[in-house]
């Protein structure tokens, strides 16, 4: 297991389009290397709060939040991260690290298997590797029809070979594109901010008490009532939380 990476992303982002706010990030990323996480964190955070969706700023804030010790909020902001890079190796190395200080584990997923499927195809093929993915396959039909032509006049074999690909990579592509619909816009999950928060039978403090969570722990939101959340962890539990104990990824 590869240690937390601390290292500040400063590539090219939505960020450079907003002077203001790319000047916050620009004081937060000094105060961060100056070893002020606290102060680096209330900046990230303003530069957030103006709408700014990036993974660069998420990733930067998921560290100044583990740094400063607030370990819900960074695994919130690395998640937040992920959403926008999939297939970034420093955003899954330190969400993954942050997962294994926390104090809860993830039960086991009870999903079934077509939403599992959508979930890990999401972080599968990345936009870059689908193209060259149709690419070669494009190549290698057009390959294969003229490499026929040349040899037969019979074009039946051509056709349906055509025909195949094209259903195989149609579905491919259609599975690829579910599952960023899926999850940017069908998942509404959330994090445990709060240090501990109890999860009751109903939307009252005195409702039984169902089970206990602590900070970073992930909930899927099912409804909501007043200012109670109806929440379930991934094996099927499910519990009122108070609101302000949660943030939505």
């Amino acid at each position: 297991m590869r240690a937390l990476a601390l290292v500040l992303l400063l590539g090219a982002s939505a960020l450079d389009a907003q002077s203001a706010a790319t000047g916050l990030y620009n004081e937060a990323n000094a105060l961060y290397r100056s070893g002020d996480f606290a102060g680096a964190h209330r900046l990230y955070r303003e530069v957030a709060a103006t709408g700014v969706r990036d993974a660069r700023l998420f990733y930067n804030l998921g560290n100044a939040s583990f740094k400063s010790g607030h370990l819900g909020e960074a695994i919130l902001w690395y998640e937040r991260a992920r959403r926008l890079a999939p297939h970034d190796e420093d955003i899954e190395n330190n969400l993954r690290f942050a997962n294994l200080v926390k104090k809860d584990r993830e039960p086991a997923d009870d999903r079934n298997v077509v939403l599992r499927g959508l979930a890990a195809f999401y972080f599968w093929p990345s936009a870059d590797q689908l193209s060259l993915l149709f690419a070669l396959c494009f190549f290698a039909l057009f390959g294969l029809a003229a490499r026929r032509l040349l040899a037969s006049s019979r074009l039946g074999a051509v056709w349906l070979s055509s025909v195949v690909l094209s259903a195989v990579l149609s579905a491919v592509f259609a599975l690829w594109l579910g599952s960023r619909l899926y999850y940017r816009a069908g998942i509404d999950e959330a994090i445990v901010v709060a240090e501990k928060v109890m999860a009751r039978s109903g939307p009252a403090e005195s409702q039984t008490e169902v089970f206990t969570a602590h900070e970073g722990t992930k909930v899927r939101l099912v409804r909501s009532e007043g200012q109670w959340i109806l929440v379930r962890l991934t094996n099927g539990l499910g519990g009122w939380m108070r609101d302000d104990a949660l943030e939505r990824i």
